[in-house]
């Protein structure tokens, strides 16, 4: 779908959603509520945010809507140390690529050529620190723990170093913006800018998806409208009070 289609398509149903009264919306709000919606839609498409990573590649649908974000990379250690929590553990770090926006399936390995296979399983900093006081629920040969350290940096523990990490992920999408935000006529002068960018910019999404993120679009905007006229009539009469 193009930037134009897009555009067309938003005001047709915001128009028929929307009651008479709601205000019409200049291109900047309607790419913001389109970003918004395609982002919503990333994240809460059936299962993707399954913890264990299962059925993403076996639903077709879902696979084909998001082709276009998917993306995998082999990686290799930074650093190791002895784990803070527990010595008898070891603490490998890598840093991610800088576009990841989701990781959808996850493998390491303990020797370079990629033989020995090990689950990662991801946990937050509460529930690793409980795994490593179990005997039963440690590390070992088949599966190690995974934590987000900080921006962009996953730290993977097990009882040896592990020796590259295997990512398949969602990156980050390009925002939908429908115009140029720097030159369009009610925008000029405003500096605005959707995830730092500017420019006219697509959906990377396939184009099946598309209806549903104009759809998912054009409810928040009519919900933002009712709250928002809901608050005011509150405030009206609280001051005739």
């Amino acid at each position: 779908m193009t930037l134009s289609e897009f555009n067309n398509e938003f005001d047709l149903r915001y128009d028929n959603i929307a009651s008479k009264g709601a205000p019409g919306l200049n291109n900047y709000e309607k790419s913001v509520y389109l970003t918004r919606a395609q982002l919503e839609l990333i994240k809460n498409n059936d299962d993707l945010l399954n913890k264990y990573q299962k059925t993403f590649e076996g639903n077709e649908k879902r696979r084909v809507d998001l082709k276009g974000i998917l993306r995998e990379k082999s990686l290799n250690p930074t650093s190791t140390i002895v784990n803070k929590t527990s010595p008898k553990f070891r603490s490998t770090f890598f840093d991610l690529p800088s576009d990841v926006f989701l990781i959808k399936f996850e493998k390491a390995y303990l020797d370079p050529y990629c033989l020995n296979e090990v689950e990662v399983i991801p946990l937050n900093h509460d529930e690793i620190h409980e795994k490593l006081k179990n005997p039963f629920r440690e590390p070992n040969n088949n599966r190690c723990y995974r934590i987000d350290t900080r921006l962009n940096k996953v730290e993977i523990v097990n009882k040896i170093r592990i020796e590259s990490y295997f990512i398949k992920y969602l990156k980050y999408p390009e925002p939908i913006i429908l115009v140029d935000l720097i030159t369009d006529s009610e925008l000029q002068g405003l500096n605005l800018s959707i995830d730092g960018k500017t420019g006219p910019s697509e959906s990377e999404l396939d184009k099946e998806i598309h209806p549903e993120i104009i759809d998912r679009a054009v409810q928040l905007a009519t919900l933002d409208y009712r709250e928002s006229s809901l608050q005011n009539k509150v405030q009206i009469n609280n001051n005739n009070n």
